[in-house]
């Protein structure tokens, strides 16, 4: 036992040394500690897990088609022309210049918009004056719009420059003309406004020419308007 036991070591350095050429020509663990700097170019790239680089020299790029991209030619942009933009038709109240009572006219503003930008734009038309011979203006010309404010009640406030109440004075039938044109201009095309007070540099003016109260919130009256047609 002690002699077969003393015999084992220098055998196992035999076997081992018969082994190991065996070993490295299997290839156990060949890409651990492998030097690649001296390799070819093609072998190293296989190493790393990519294609060999080809030798053979590249086409010449030349025009893409559909079957080369897999993407058909691209088309041209055709410009598209602006739509006609639509407007709103509103209809506004001028004084009619055979009796004292309103007539309408119909003019067109932009839609879209606001209430409030809506309601600016009537006024405005109606600053601007009539365009039919029947009817007079009722606003002074060279009145502005300080401001239009609405309340969650439908009451608007309306805030106009002095020039408003420095006009020529006029009886009571053309104050009343001028209240209600636009009282009545407001309250027909706009429904969300039902009532109108006026201001005047900010600020309430007890009367328009000393005939109206202007500290009064306005409803609409449409007796005094004469439609020509069915609306």
């Amino acid at each position: 036992m002690t002699a077969r036991f003393g015999r084992q070591p220098h055998r196992a350095r035999i076997v081992a040394a018969a082994l190991l050429p065996a070993l490295l020509a299997c290839g156990g663990h060949r890409d651990e500690g492998r030097d690649t700097e001296n390799q070819p170019a093609g072998a190293a790239a296989s190493a790393a897990g990519a294609p060999p680089a080809s030798n053979a020299p590249s086409p010449t790029p030349g025009p893409a088609t559909g079957s080369q991209t897999g993407a058909s030619a691209p088309v041209a942009a055709v410009p598209i022309a602006p739509e006609e933009e639509t407007r709103k038709e509103v209809v506004l109240f001028f004084q009619k210049k055979d009796d004292d009572l309103l007539g309408p006219e119909k003019r067109l503003i932009l839609p879209g918009t606001s209430v409030i930008d809506q309601g600016k734009q009537v006024i405005a038309e109606l600053i601007a004056g009539p365009r039919a011979r029947g009817l007079l203006p009722t606003i002074p010309d060279r009145t502005t719009i300080l401001g239009l404010y609405l309340d969650r009640g439908g009451t608007a406030y309306l805030d106009l420059s002095d020039d408003f109440v420095s006009g020529p004075p006029g009886g009571s039938s053309e104050d009343l003309a001028t209240v209600f044109s636009i009282v009545d201009s407001l309250t027909y095309n706009l429904p969300e406004i039902k009532r109108v007070r006026f201001l005047v540099g900010g600020e309430e003016r007890e009367a328009l020419n000393s005939h109206l109260d202007l500290r009064r919130a306005w409803l609409k009256d449409m007796s005094i308007v004469k439609m020509d047609d069915d609306r």
